[in-house]
């Protein structure tokens, strides 16, 4: 277990929302006994040459930077294999911003990333065994970022994979590209007059905690759900999706209650192309809450108007944040089933076929 200094109270009154417990620290997921004949868990990247893990201390950010990447003009998609990295700060993330950049810190054209993904391999989701997500984001989403009382807990050396995917432009080569994703946080010694609240990430998916999260979507209307209980009780503070061309909505759903806890549609341009999916901060009402004796629904709907399957496929997902009733995180399983699987499909799907592949410089820095 790691430590940092006790609570003191917090000045900030939080009015709805569940007075967190005096938290003490954040374990390391414990590796239970498994079931015989489950797979032992596969082994984590033992080095990573293309990340770099940057600390602006006088900004109270770090940084993450992946490259050099080399992405020629007309290109397939490339995805480098997943990166490891120790966060070398012990304090609360606030979010997150990202930028494309080549050698000399100029911005390259943000289209060149398709998406990143920040997973925790030491930490459960909230309604899975699997990994947790710490963040996600693609070309749609800039930056995510939380008031200053609210804060995700890093432990010291905390590590991360960082899974991600580029797209070559048609018409413009970059020999040397970088993805620079900046993650404010405040230090656990020097938290300031309003010591953050603990809060955690967490993430849904209508294909479920393991497997594919892309499917087909042929001409017409189709749904796509999944349904589960969280591992705590709390309440949601602010939710987001991920939708693809001719998404109408994306919805969660206490199904035990048989209510809608939120729903949103796409952002769209002129053109009808999904651009976005706007997200809601529910820590101004006091948060949704959630309870583990509950079962909910992520669920999402397509119409698609072409006359043939949509090239880009179709995906359902949620982020957001919670506060929890339990304090700090539950453990689990690194033997779990699902645990192994999904960590076996983030270390694998870079050398599958499906998107081709571009190439990836074996040096690192910028």
């Amino acid at each position: 277990m790691w430590n940092r200094r006790p609570r003191g109270p917090h000045l900030l009154s939080l009015g709805l929302l569940l007075s967190p417990h005096a938290s003490t620290a954040q374990e390391h997921a414990h590796a239970a006994s498994a079931p015989a004949g489950d797979p032992a868990p596969p082994r984590l990247p033992a080095a990573s040459p293309l990340i770099d893990v940057r600390v602006h201390a006088a900004d109270r950010e770090f940084e993450i930077v992946v490259g050099p990447l080399s992405l020629p003009a007309g290109g397939p998609h490339l995805r480098p294999p997943v990166q490891l990295a120790e966060v070398p700060v012990a304090g609360w993330m606030h979010g997150f911003s990202w930028r494309m950049r080549d050698r000399e810190g100029n911005p390259l054209p943000d289209r060149l990333l398709h998406h990143v993904n920040v997973i925790d391999p030491d930490r459960r989701e909230l309604f899975s065994a699997v990994p947790r997500r710490i963040l996600a984001a693609g070309r749609e989403t800039k930056s995510e970022l939380l008031p200053g009382v609210l804060g995700v807990p890093l432990a010291p050396d905390t590590r991360v994979l960082v899974s991600a995917m580029f797209a070559p432009l048609p018409d413009a080569s970059h020999d040397e590209a970088f993805l620079h994703i900046r993650l404010p946080y405040t230090p656990f010694e020097d938290p300031g007059l309003v010591e953050p609240v603990d809060v955690y990430p967490f993430y849904l998916d209508v294909m479920g905690p393991v497997g594919e999260k892309e499917f087909p979507l042929p001409p017409g209307t189709h749904r796509r759900s999944w349904e589960g209980s969280p591992a705590v009780d709390g309440r949601i503070l602010a939710v987001g999706g991920h939708l693809h061309d001719y998404g109408d909505w994306i919805r969660l759903e206490d199904v035990t209650a048989g209510k809608v806890i939120w729903e949103t549609g796409p952002e769209v341009d002129g053109g009808g192309r999904t651009v976005g999916v706007p997200t809601s901060r529910l820590w101004w009402r006091g948060g949704a809450r959630i309870r583990k004796d509950h079962v909910y629904r992520i669920s999402v709907q397509y119409s698609n108007p072409l006359g043939h399957a949509a090239p880009d496929r179709a995906m359902g997902a949620i982020g957001g944040i919670i506060i929890s009733a339990a304090g700090d995180w539950p453990e689990f399983s690194r033997e779990h089933p699902d645990y192994v699987q999904d960590l076996r499909n983030t270390l694998e799907k870079p050398n599958e076929a499906g998107h081709g592949h571009g190439r990836a410089s074996p040096s690192a820095g910028s």
